[in-house]
C-alpha cells in the first residue's frame, strides 16, 4: 500500500513550512539550527525533545583532531566495517569532523577536559585516543545545549508528541506531509523533508534504543518509493547491563579506560577471538561473547572494573555507576554481569553526500539514512559524528535550493478497512521472531521461517487502518521487518554484524 491510512486533505487541518524536519536527535537538531533563518522550519517530535538516542549516547564522539590522525581514522572506520563504506563518505566523515565540532561548541556544547585539553578516550576498534566525551552522557550533555538554541530559533517551530504518518508525493517528487497529533491528523505542505527518526531497536524484544525507535522514517521513504538497503546490517552491543526490559548500556569507553571481560570462570578471554582483545569492533566482541557463553556452558559474561583505583569509576561513569548500584552491584567490588542487545542499524534510507535521497525533496540524516559512512559495522562514536557532519550538509544544500513554492493541491487515498481485531499479542510476536532469526548468529533456516511469518502478518494487518500512533508503529515495524529479512536473504555470505552460521 502507498499509504498507511485513508484520508483526505480536503478534511484536514493544514500548515505550510519550508522545510519539515522528523526527529529531534542530533542530526535533526543540527540540520534545523544550520537551515537559514529565513527559512521556516517546522520540527517534529514522536514524543518529547529528548526521547531518541542520541540522548542515549553514552560514549562520545570520534573526532580526528590532528591532521596526521585523518588516515588513521578512515582507515579504523573502513576496517570495522569490513571495507563495505563508501570511502568518499568515510573521508568526509572524517575531514569535516573537526569544523562541526567547532561549530557545535559555538552553541555552548563542551567537553571534559585535562589540565585544559580535551580528554579524548579510546574504544572499540579505535587504534588511538579520538573519542570526545562529557563523563557518560555525552548526548544528554550535546542534546540539552541543542534543544535550548533551538528553541529560541524564531524560525523553527517544535511540535512535540507529533507522529509521522507518511509524506506526499507527486510524481518524484516531495510536496508535503501527514502528521498525527493526538488523535488529529493533519497536512503539512513543504518541499522539504528530512527524516531524522533514527533507529529501528523496538522490532527487538531487547534493545539499547528509546522506546520510539520502530523504523518509521525508513517504512515511511520505503512507501514512497525511496531506495533502502543493507538493513541486514544491525550492529548488537556487547555490553549493555544483563536484566529484563529496557537494556542499560555499558559503555564501550569503559573497556577503553581498563575494563576487562571475563567469562563465567572469571577468566579474560577476548585476547583469544581478536588481536585487539577486549577493544575489537562490537561485532566481533559480540560474536565472541556468545561463542564464549557456549564454549563454558554457561551464559554469564561480566565487566570487570574492580582493578580501578577507588572513586575513579564513579567519577568518571556517574550515569552508569548510578543504573549499577540501583541494580544491587557496586562496580568498585563486584563484577558488573552485560549481555549483548541491539543497538544500531548500519543500512537505511539510501543518500548521496548531501543527504538526498532517490526522491527530489526528501532527505535522511543519522542512524535512518544509509550514508556509506558505517559499512557492515559501524565504528565506535562514529554515530554523533556522522549525524553532525550530514546534518550540516543536507542544511547546506536545501539552503542553496529556490525558494519554495507551495503546491496545495489535495491529496486522497482510500480502501483500507477500519482495524477491527486485536493486534498487540502479534506485536510481541514480531519482537520474538527478530529476536529468533535477525539476532547475531543467523541462519538461512530460521530466516526463511521468519520472512513466512512476516509476509502473514502483514496480508493480516496491512490492509486495516486506525489513528492509534502503536497500530501505525506496527504497521512500520512489520515492514521494516521483511525489509531486515529479506536482504539478510539475499546476501549471499556472512559479512561484519551480518553473520551465517552455515558460513563458518
Amino acid at each position: 500500500m502507498r499509504y498507511t491510512l485513508n484520508f483526505d486533505t480536503r478534511n484536514l487541518k493544514s500548515t505550510t513550512t519550508d522545510v519539515l524536519v522528523v526527529g529531534s536527535g542530533i542530526s535533526g537538531l543540527f540540520a534545523a539550527l544550520n537551515l537559514k533563518e529565513e527559512l521556516k522550519v517546522i520540527l517534529i517530535s514522536k514524543e518529547g525533545m529528548t526521547t531518541n538516542n542520541s540522548y542515549l549516547a553514552q560514549g562520545g564522539i570520534a573526532i580526528a583532531f590532528d591532521e596526521e590522525d585523518i588516515p588513521t581514522h578512515i582507515e579504523d572506520t573502513l576496517k570495522a566495517g569490513s571495507y563495505y563504506n563508501d570511502p568518499l563518505a568515510v573521508k568526509i566523515l572524517v575531514e569535516e569532523g573537526r569544523k562541526n565540532i567547532e561549530r557545535l561548541m559555538r552553541y555552548g556544547v563542551t567537553f571534559d577536559q585535562v589540565n585544559g585539553r580535551i580528554d579524548l578516550t579510546r574504544e572499540g576498534g579505535h587504534s588511538t585516543n579520538r573519542i570526545m566525551h562529557k563523563k557518560d552522557y555525552t548526548g544528554k550533555a550535546i542534546l540539552e545545549q541543542l534543544i535550548r538554541t533551538v528553541t529560541n530559533r524564531e524560525n523553527i517551530e517544535i511540535f512535540e508528541n507529533a507522529y509521522l504518518v507518511d509524506v506526499l508525493t507527486r510524481g518524484e517528487k516531495i510536496v508535503g506531509a501527514l502528521m498525527l497529533r493526538g488523535d488529529e491528523l493533519e497536512w503539512v505542505i513543504t518541499n522539504h523533508v528530512i527524516l531524522a527518526t533514527g533507529g529501528i531497536g523496538k522490532i527487538f524484544t531487547r534493545s539499547t534504543n528509546s522506546a520510539v525507535s520502530t523504523g518509521d522514517g525508513i517504512a515511511v521513504a520505503h512507501r514512497a518509493g525511496a531506495l533502502v538497503e543493507d538493513m541486514e546490517f544491525i550492529q548488537f552491543h556487547p555490553t549493555p547491563l544483563k536484566g529484563d526490559g529496557e537494556a542499560f548500556l555499558i559503555s564501550e569507553a569503559v573497556r577503553g579506560e581498563g575494563g576487562r571481560l571475563r567469562n563465567a570462570a572469571g577468566e579474560t578471554f577476548m585476547h583469544r577471538y581478536h588481536p585487539l582483545g577486549d577493544l575489537a569492533p562490537r561485532d566481533i566482541v559480540s560474536r565472541s561473547i556468545l561463542m564464549e557463553q557456549e564454549l563454558q556452558g554457561n551464559d554469564d559474561i561480566f565487566i570487570d572494573v574492580t582493578h580501578f583505583e577507588k572513586g575513579v569509576f564513579m567519577k568518571r561513569f556517574p550515569s552508569i555507576y548510578k543504573a549499577c548500584m540501583k541494580a544491587g552491584i557496586d562496580p568498585e567490588k563486584d563484577l558488573v554481569p552485560v549481555s549483548p542487545s541491539e543497538h544500531y542499524l548500519m543500512g537505511g534510507i539510501v543518500t548521496d553526500l548531501c543527504a538526498k535521497t532517490t526522491i527530489r525533496g526528501l532527505y535522511s540524516c543519522g542512524e535512518s539514512a544509509r550514508t556509506g559512512v558505517q559499512g557492515a559495522n559501524r565504528l565506535a562514536s562514529n554515530s554523533l559524528s556522522e549525524g553532525i557532519v550530514f546534518g550540516y550538509r543536507v542544511a547546506q544544500y536545501i539552503n542553496q535550493c529556490r525558494a519554495f513554492t507551495p503546491d496545495k493541491s489535495h491529496h486522497q487515498f482510500s480502501g483500507l478497512a477500519i482495524l477491527n481485531k486485536e493486534y498487540l499479542p502479534a506485536v510481541e510476536g514480531l519482537r520474538q521472531l527478530m529476536d529468533y532469526s535477525a539476532n547475531i548468529l543467523r541462519s538461512r533456516q530460521k530466516l526463511h521461517r521468519a520472512l513466512e511469518e512476516i509476509q502473514r502478518l502483514q496480508a493480516e494487518f496491512c490492509g486495516f487502518y486506525s489513528r492509534e500512533r502503536s497500530f501505525l508503529e506496527f504497521k512500520n515495524m512489520i515492514a521494516v521487518s521483511k525489509l531486515i529479512i529479506s536482504m539478510a536473504l539475499l546476501r549471499k555470505s556472512s559479512m561484519g554484524s551480518h553473520y551465517i552460521e552455515e558460513d563458518q
